[in-house]
């Protein structure tokens, strides 16, 4: 799986995903996402769009490209737009069933750690240990784009009191400072939190 996540500002934000949507769909997407962020681009947009793999990327983008009726639709949206970010993500470990039909909220951390295995083995434990906390799911991979050389991690709820509850309950029990050792060398370079506000996801 890869996904290709753009970071925007726009009076129209939310229209103009509605009307882009249509498009992804036609044209091959596994699925897309428009959400609102809170945190290191408090203010911003992100539009997330779901592709197989990179040839399934490529394939899309030369579709996209070449239909004429999409610039004439998105025109309008993209003169009015400003693009801050686009990075790609790739899951090293991805555990999130579907969950058609939610709007849910996401809290993602942006890191560096110069070992991938540590990464890897951690990441395991910190997603069981979100879901076993109320997260619907978790994924953890590395971001390829403006913030190249990044990795991010991220769970996910089906409400923002659901997190924060999450949160209270690992802060309280203390689990991070079990894993001291693994998030004292950490570089951290960002985090934030997603309201989904459309979605096309199964």
């Amino acid at each position: 799986m890869l996904v290709g996540s753009w970071t925007h500002s726009s009076s129209k934000g939310v229209e103009a995903f509605n009307v882009a949507s249509q498009y992804f769909k036609k044209h091959g997407a596994v699925g897309a996402s428009i959400g609102s962020l809170l945190g290191k681009d408090t203010g911003f947009y992100v539009t997330n769009i779901g592709f197989e793999s990179w040839t399934h990327f490529g394939d899309f983008d030369d579709k996209i490209s070449n239909d004429a009726q999409w610039g004439k639709d998105m025109d309008p949206y993209f003169s009015e737009t400003k693009w801050e970010t686009m990075n790609f993500y790739e899951p090293l470990i991805h555990n999130m069933e579907s969950d058609a039909g939610v709007k849910p909220v996401f809290a993602q951390w942006m890191f560096f750690h110069h070992d991938m295995n540590m990464i890897q083995e951690r990441g395991e434990i910190f997603i069981k240990t979100w879901m076993d906390s109320g997260a619907t799911g978790g994924s953890v991979g590395r971001l390829i784009g403006k913030d190249d050389g990044s990795y991010g991690f991220a769970v996910r709820f089906n409400t923002m009191k659901e997190y924060g509850a999450a949160q209270d309950k690992l802060n309280g029990e203390e689990f991070f400072s079990n894993h001291r050792d693994f998030l004292d060398v950490i570089d951290w370079r960002g985090f934030t939190l997603m309201r989904i506000l459309e979605t096309t996801w199964d």
